[in-house]
């Protein structure tokens, strides 16, 4: 025997006050008699005054707390095993990805149809059945698990949130497995509106895909043109119809104040993609705007991708300082490069001061760092950041894929001698040596450690860049790719933003550069809240966006306060249009199998027909005993 919920004993506290009210003394009520009353009789009618009196034996005492005794039990859902339909190990999936934000029949969003489901299957499992619940997208979590408890299942079920990333059931396979377990009389049952592969796993699926007519919003991007700003607007059709309306073009300044810029039309076949140009006043985006968000006019099924949004990057000259003897190499190659302002010194006290935005360490080297700014170290170390492990002479340099090797897979260096250093946990290398190569005599690494002769990345909020050779050792700087690789250099370093970028999609995993001898990291989320890093945690942190929105994050270094925007976009690729779950071949296990065996008699109704018969029982004394 079991029962489904513990909360009725509560009601327990019902019978301490039954049989307080029946040691309370009635009234006693004034009589007249013919003859005068013996003396003994004083001393009763004295006790008849005090307010309790002995409990004495009453059959309406005994039924009525035999009454509330009765309806706690059948409150706990009692229940005891039988021939019949049996007990079960039951798992319940629930996709909260963002497709299923879509509205499912005008009111309710298909997570909301497919959780109302969720609790009427609850509601009609026999009496004993244990219940997993699970919520799934690009990630599983365990709602409940283990639970004969329909209410808590059912609590837990409708309190499971929508959210913005993209994803599907496949990534709850394991989890609902080891749920399952071995049990041979289990059930496992997937709401969910998007088609996923399961395996061989026996499962069923209820589907919550319909069509609706959605418009999505891919992408916002910008060009500056004179005294124009050229906005490019591309957006995707999933109905069967064409689709005519008009798209919102609103600047918001950093404040978050927003304004209308530009209202435009658009026109997309079913099906299709498109693109909307708008063009408006720089002028504009000079005042103060930071951030520009289109938005569909309409609302559709789907409100999650009727909306993008872009950062305006503020346009100024980057400074940079080349700490050398000299370079004409180096020269060349930086001043050519658009938007920077280069100065060369030999003068190593001048970079004391954190003024300039790159520095470029040609050879020689400060006795400090500036607080500041990214590093360029060429045929230079700084045993604080990375550790030199020997040298080598007379070989090639191979370049690897990387980030500032694009299209330079294939090229290589001949160097007569060059650093090789032991490749940091933070670093990504670029430049490889041979892979017979045995470090000088007398170096010593880490173990398991690779080695490089060039990589790059961020440490501390700096970001850096390492190159182990002297140029004028080589010819790397006649090559065409020594220009490429100075212009990939330039992109990255002289990124100094907290961000990698400025534009993510919802699920993405970004890396804060903050650094961590300024103050603590300030994260403003799209929603209006507010997550504070520890400085500690400034510098190579990881983060998961999961709101679609505008970000800002900001620190202060050396009382001066740096701030960024970025933004996250609505997986539309992913979730604005989906494989219906009605298209899944499924194994459902054999319902007369599912139905047979050891199963179990709810107790409740038979419990609820005797309380019945109690409750007349007790009038009946009643109307008697008066």
């Amino acid at each position: 025997m079991g029962v489904l919920s513990y909360w009725p004993l509560v009601f327990l506290l019902l019978i301490p006050a039954i049989i307080l009210l029946y040691i309370l003394k009635q009234e006693a009520k004034p009589q007249k008699f013919s003859s005068t009353m013996l003396w003994q009789e004083v001393y009763r009618n004295l006790e008849a005054t005090r307010p309790w009196e002995k409990l004495r034996k009453n059959l309406l005492l005994f039924l009525q707390i035999l009454t509330v005794l009765i309806l706690i039990l059948a409150m706990m859902g009692p229940w005891l095993r039988s021939a019949g339909r049996r007990g079960e190990q039951v798992v319940l999936v629930l996709d909260n990805s963002a497709s299923m934000g879509t509205l499912y029949d005008g009111k309710l969003t298909r997570l909301e149809a497919a959780k109302e489901a969720a609790c009427d299957y609850v509601d009609e499992l026999p009496a004993g059945s244990v219940l997993h619940v699970i919520s799934g997208n690009r990630q599983a979590v365990l709602v409940l698990t283990g639970s004969s408890d329909r209410t808590e299942a059912k609590l837990r079920i409708r309190g499971i949130e929508q959210t913005e990333l993209a994803g599907d059931l496949s990534s709850t396979l394991g989890l609902v497995q080891s749920c399952a377990g071995q049990s041979e009389n289990g059930e496992i049952i997937f709401f969910t509106d998007t088609a996923f592969d399961m395996g061989d796993l026996e499962a069923r699926v209820e589907s919550f895909y319909n069509e609706s007519p959605n418009i999505a919003l891919n992408s916002l991007s910008y060009a500056r043109k004179d005294d124009q700003l050229l906005v490019l607007i591309q957006l995707s059709n999933y109905s069967d119809e064409l689709y005519r309306g008009e798209i919102n073009l609103y600047g918001m300044d950093k404040n978050g104040k927003e304004e209308l810029l530009e209202i435009a039309g658009a026109e997309v076949k079913a099906g299709e993609t498109g693109s909307v140009y708008v063009e408006t006043d720089a002028d504009k985006i000079d005042s103060g705007v930071r951030i520009l968000r289109a938005e569909l006019q309409e609302q559709d099924a789907l409100a999650g991708d009727n909306e993008a949004f872009c950062v305006l990057e503020e346009v100024k000259k980057r400074k940079v300082l080349l700490l050398s003897e000299s370079n004409l190499f180096l020269e060349k190659a930086f001043s050519n490069l658009a938007g920077i302002e280069l100065y060369r010194t030999d003068d190593v006290g001048l970079v004391t001061e954190s003024e300039y935005d790159l520095y470029i360490f040609d050879g020689m080297m400060p006795e400090e760092l500036p607080s500041s700014g990214s590093f360029l170290f060429i045929n230079a170390q700084w045993e604080e950041y990375f550790k030199n492990c020997g040298k080598v002479t007379g070989q090639l340099l191979y370049f690897v894929d990387s980030e500032v090797t694009s299209y330079m897979q294939e090229a290589e260096i001949g160097v007569n001698e060059s650093l090789i250093y032991e490749l940091p946990s933070w670093g990504t290398s670029y430049l490889n040596p041979s892979e017979n190569l045995n470090p000088a005599e007398g170096a010593e690494t880490s173990k398991g450690s690779a080695v490089s002769a060039g990589f790059y990345g961020v440490y501390d909020g700096h970001r850096i860049a390492v190159m182990g050779f002297d140029l004028h050792q080589t010819d790397f700087g006649l090559k065409a790719e020594f220009p490429i690789l100075m212009s990939a250099f330039s992109d990255y370093l002289l990124n100094g933003s907290l961000t990698e970028k400025n534009a993510y999609v919802v699920g993405d995993s970004i890396m804060l550069h903050g650094n961590t001898k300024g103050s603590e990291l300030t994260l403003k989320l799209p929603d209006g809240s507010t997550r504070i890093l520890d400085a500690s945690e400034a510098s190579g942190s990881y983060l998961e966006v999961e709101q679609t929105g505008i970000y800002h994050v900001s620190q202060e270094l050396d009382g001066e306060q740096k701030e960024q925007d970025f933004t996250a976009a609505f997986p539309v690729a992913s979730e604005s249009h989906v494989e219906p779950a009605d298209n899944m071949e499924t194994t459902d296990p054999d319902e007369a199998d599912r139905n047979s065996g050891i199963g179990t008699l709810e107790l409740r109704n038979y419990i609820l027909i005797l309380l019945m018969i109690l409750l007349i029982a007790e009038w009946i004394v009643y109307i008697r005993s008066r």
